[in-house]
């Protein structure tokens, strides 16, 4: 369950409306009856036996991608879904805000679409359906817009993107039992997303992620300038520079191909890969990724391929991470709440303050990365711990400004005031701080071989639909900086490292200086195991 304090709890549930508030008895069949019997009559919402005479309609399937598909009843749906449906069906309060999260968003443009320009869903069950459609099909590309391009290969996402943000959509996405059965669901998608069928959106037309346009996106992603003050558009991705400044190249390198960067077989019809998942964990061909120093072990490198999002010093125990700044929250980050709901928070607490005041660096990984995770420094695996969280929901300082705006005159180069006032495009990516805290997440500490770094504990957050974390690695094995720890499955992530107080560390511009280099408009590329800092002293 989300904790937040008694004002922002009692202004969220104020916005939720007054149904939800009268649905306090959840395990009553005969209150439950009645209540569904009423919220059917005040929002027009068909039944479920109504809604499977409906004959089809368009739907929102692979993102944006419009296709029709009949109307299923319950009993043809995934069992996945089932468990959903049933839990909507059963549970009032459940089915209330679900209800309340689709209705909540506004009506004007751009809201009257989804980001990625698919047809508005009207109820609950509509969006079952969209998400039983998606359970069989993988994410086409759709790449023209920037809706698209913020939603890229995040089809469940892309279906509850505006409703998420909704004051009813933060409280139901934040309920362990509708968790537990998106999880279900996400993870019947993913064993399709891991079979051969999968490989039917791994070709070169114009929706394939094998076009050239696809190709050219994933490769270019890979060349991002890796600081501001890089003069070069195209920044060799196998440099063995140890610092971020990239500088002028008189003679400009060719542009690579895919092939050339990742492992793969361009004369394959899907270059190689047996499914979508062999694809999204693609790996870097040898040396295209060099590790920074890799004799000086006081050097601290990139974890993932990702770009710089927050830097904080001074990180405090505890700290109310769900208000607007979204600030760190050590005992959260590392699981304290779980910990709490099971009655064992002592371990964790002691475990958070051996981190209090100390650093935490926080840079996101989009669905065209790479997304495999390294070892930032050499040392030993002291702890592995995987923790479950949320899946869709966003920071509630956010929520709470953007159910304000009626989405009336959207428009490019908005100031900051009024940008964050609007329902976020490409949610929960501006939630990203928050999600450390709330998000399904793994935990590996690291004991640093060198002693001025103390133990350093990498944070491998999933967004949306990804959401899964393995780890490869296991306690007491000894890792060296650069090597692989784990990986990200289908789909964008973010992660953080976490550093001991008085570990003194100098970080490039692009983290140093990251709000600024955000206001600037730049997109930069922190290559995995390059150089992203050093220890000066302890």
């Amino acid at each position: 369950m989300l904790i937040l304090n008694p004002q922002d709890k009692n202004v969220l549930e104020g916005r939720a409306k007054a149904e939800t508030s009268s649905c306090t008895d959840t395990t009553d069949s005969s209150n439950n009856n009645a209540l569904h019997d009423h919220h059917q009559r005040a929002y027009n919402v068909p039944s479920a036996k109504t809604y499977s005479q409906h004959s089809e309609r368009t739907w929102p399937v692979t993102v944006s991608h419009r296709q029709k598909t009949p109307i299923l009843s319950r009993e043809e749906l995934h069992d996945s879904v089932k468990g959903l449906w049933d839990l909507i069906e059963e549970n009032s309060e459940v089915r209330s805000l679900f209800t309340q999260m689709l209705q909540q968003v506004p009506t004007a443009p751009p809201y009257d679409k989804s980001p990625t320009g698919g047809p508005r869903l009207r109820n609950w069950m509509e969006l079952l359906c969209a998400f039983n459609d998606q359970l069989a099909q993988g994410p086409v590309w759709l790449y023209d817009t920037p809706g698209q391009q913020g939603l890229i290969g995040f089809p469940f996402n892309a279906l509850l993107n505006w409703s998420m943000s909704t004051p009813a959509g933060l409280l139901v996405l934040h309920r362990p039992d509708v968790n537990a059965h998106l999880c279900d669901i996400l993870t019947a998608y993913g064993n399709f997303l891991c079979s051969p069928a999968s490989t039917t959106v791994l070709n070169s037309s114009p929706t394939g992620w094998l076009s050239p346009t696809a190709l050219d996106a994933i490769v270019s992603t890979a060349y991002l300038p890796t600081t501001t003050t890089s003069t070069s558009s195209e920044p060799d991705p196998g440099s063995r520079r140890t610092d971020t400044t990239a500088e002028s190249d008189p003679q400009p390198r060719p542009h690579p191909q895919f092939h050339d960067l990742f492992v793969s077989n361009p004369l394959h019809p899907t270059h190689g890969f047996t499914s979508w998942e062999d694809f999204f964990t693609r790996r870097f061909r040898p040396g295209i990724r060099p590790m920074a120093s890799p004799s000086d072990d006081g050097v601290i490198v990139s974890a993932c391929e990702s770009t710089p999002v927050a830097l904080e010093r001074g990180v405090k125990l505890h700290n109310e991470f769900w208000v607007k700044g979204q600030p760190y929250s050590l005992v959260t980050i590392l699981g304290g709440l779980q910990s709490a709901r099971r009655g064992d928070s002592d371990t964790d607490l002691r475990e958070a303050m051996r981190f209090e005041g100390g650093t935490i660096y926080q840079g996101f990984l989009g669905a065209l990365s790479y997304h495999r995770w390294h070892a930032p420094v050499s040392g030993v695996v002291e702890k592995v711990r995987k923790i479950q969280g949320t899946y869709f929901a966003g920071c509630p300082g956010l929520v709470a400004r953007q159910s304000r705006h009626s989405g009336e005159g959207q428009q490019q180069g908005v100031d900051e005031e009024e940008d964050e006032q609007q329902l976020d495009p490409s949610a929960p990516d501006r939630s990203q701080r928050y999600l450390c805290q709330m998000g399904t997440r793994a935990l590996v500490y690291i004991r640093a071989r060198d002693r001025r770094l103390g133990t350093v504990v990498f944070v491998a957050v999933g967004m949306a639909e990804v959401s899964s974390c393995e780890v490869t690695v296991r306690e007491g094995y000894t890792v060296e900086k650069g090597e692989e720890i784990g990986m990200f499955h289908y789909g964008g992530s973010t992660h953080c490292l976490i550093f001991e107080p008085g570990v003194r560390l100098k970080f490039p511009e692009a983290a140093e200086e990251v709000d600024i280099v955000k206001r600037r408009g730049h997109n930069l590329n922190l290559p995995v195991n390059g150089y992203l800092a050093e220890v000066v002293s302890r």
